[in-house]
């Protein structure tokens, strides 16, 4: 009976949080061995481009949802898993796995949509989700009364960062997902306001 207490186990804490980074890991194994599939994981940019999204091209839509998956190095995608590992879980617990789940899906979306509207570039990678995990897990914090050092520390990491890469890349990526970012996270602050999610 003692020895049954003592052993150890594994949980599925996160389900969001997990499935994403292990499809994020997958595709980049993928993406590693057979790389002429990279352009399903980028986000198609708009008309003029060679890149352009072709509303006719079935393809092109599922680029619109996939592009998160993709990455232009494996520095930038192992910083953003770290960034999910810490703050997804947070907000699972706070909104549940199917409103997390809408919520990454609107931060996806809209920034697709901002970068096929606007961009001369595709986008790609979790920098979108990043932020607007970000933004609901401090604002989380703040409707509690409570402001941890920690997420200042994040959040000065992450602006920081998106500032370099605007500076080094002088395109406008980095709105696209910040655009994603506030969509996403003002629909979460809304549910809070509303009631709806604690």
């Amino acid at each position: 009976m003692s020895a049954a207490k003592n052993k150890f186990s594994v949980s599925f804490d996160s389900p969001v949080t997990l499935v994403m980074v292990l499809l994020v890991i997958l595709v980049a194994i993928l993406q590693r061995f057979i790389p002429s599939y990279v352009w399903i994981f980028v986000c198609p940019c708009r008309s003029g481009n060679v890149a352009a999204f072709n509303y006719k091209s079935v393809a092109d839509y599922f680029r619109l949802l996939l592009y998160p998956f993709g990455f232009a190095n494996w520095n930038q995608m192992t910083a953003n898993l770290v960034f999910i590992l810490l703050l997804c879980p947070k907000i699972e617990t706070a909104f549940g796995k199917l409103f997390t789940c809408l919520l990454v899906l609107i931060t996806v979306a809209f920034a697709g949509a901002v970068c096929i509207c606007f961009s001369n570039s595709v986008i790609y990678g979790l920098s979108g989700i990043v932020g607007m995990l970000l933004i609901l897990a401090i604002y989380i914090s703040v409707d509690k009364k409570q402001f941890p050092l920690s997420y200042i520390l994040l959040a000065l990491i992450y602006f920081a960062r998106e500032i370099v890469s605007i500076i080094d890349t002088n395109t406008i990526e980095v709105f696209c997902h910040f655009a994603g970012s506030l969509a996403g996270s003002l629909v979460g602050i809304l549910a809070i306001t509303l009631g709806g999610k604690k």
